[in-house]
C-alpha cells in the first residue's frame, strides 16, 4: 500500500536525514579547513600556503601546485557573487576549447564545520555539471578577512581576480564586475601564447 500526504513526506524526510547521517558516519569526507597565520600585511601581498581540495576530491598544495607559472584566480566570498564570476569567465573565454589561460575559481568561506563543508561542496558539485570545471574549483574554508588581508585585497564585498605565481606573489588584481580596462590589465599579466 502506497503512503500519501503528510506521512509520505514525513517518511521521505526521515530517509533523507538517515541517509545523510549514514554517509557522514561511514566516512563521507569533507574538505579540511585551511589554517592561515594572522601575520602578513597588504604592503607585500602574497598568496598564503595552503592545502585545499577541489570539487572532484583532488588535494593540492597552493601556491606551489598552481596549474601555471602564472595562474588567474577568480575569488568570491558570497553565493550572490557567482554571476559576476560567470561573466568574467565568459568574457575571458576560460572554458572555451583552446583557452590557454590557466585559472582556478576560489570561493572563500568562513569555516562552517565539517558537516556544512560537506553540504556546501555537495551543493556546488550538483550545480557544476562539467567535471573539467569542477576540477578547477577549490573552496577555501578559512577566515575571509585574513585571506583578504594576506592577498592585499580591499574587501570581501566584491569578487576579485588575481594573477599569482607559484611563489605566491600577486602580480596584479582587479576587483568587481567586468570592464574592458580590468580585462586588459589581467591579460597583460598573463603569459602570452
Amino acid at each position: 500500500m502506497r503512503q500519501t500526504g503528510y506521512k509520505w513526506i514525513q517518511m521521505k524526510t526521515l530517509r533523507f536525514y538517515a541517509a545523510s547521517m549514514v554517509a557522514l558516519i561511514s566516512g563521507c569526507q569533507s574538505p579540511a579547513p585551511v589554517t592561515l597565520s594572522a601575520t602578513g600585511s597588504s604592503d607585500s601581498p602574497k598568496f598564503p600556503e595552503m592545502q585545499v581540495q577541489n570539487l572532484t576530491g583532488d588535494t593540492k598544495r597552493f601556491p606551489a601546485q598552481f596549474p601555471g607559472e602564472r595562474t588567474l584566480l577568480l575569488i568570491a566570498f558570497q553565493r550572490e557573487q557567482q554571476e559576476t564570476l560567470d561573466d568574467w569567465n565568459r568574457r575571458l573565454g576560460l572554458t572555451s576549447p583552446g583557452s590557454k589561460i590557466e585559472w582556478l575559481e576560489m570561493p572563500v568561506i568562513d569555516d562552517p564545520g565539517a558537516f556544512n563543508r560537506w553540504l556546501v561542496d555537495t551543493g556546488m558539485r550538483s550545480g557544476i555539471p562539467d567535471p573539467a570545471v569542477r576540477a578547477r574549483v577549490f573552496t577555501v574554508y578559512a577566515p575571509r578577512e585574513t585571506f583578504v588581508r594576506k592577498l592585499g585585497l580591499p574587501d570581501a564585498k566584491q569578487v576579485h581576480l588575481a594573477v599569482v605565481d607559484r611563489e605566491g606573489s600577486v602580480i596584479t588584481f582587479v576587483s568587481g564586475p567586468w570592464s574592458a580596462d580590468a580585462q586588459r590589465r589581467i591579460e597583460r599579466s598573463l603569459p602570452q601564447p
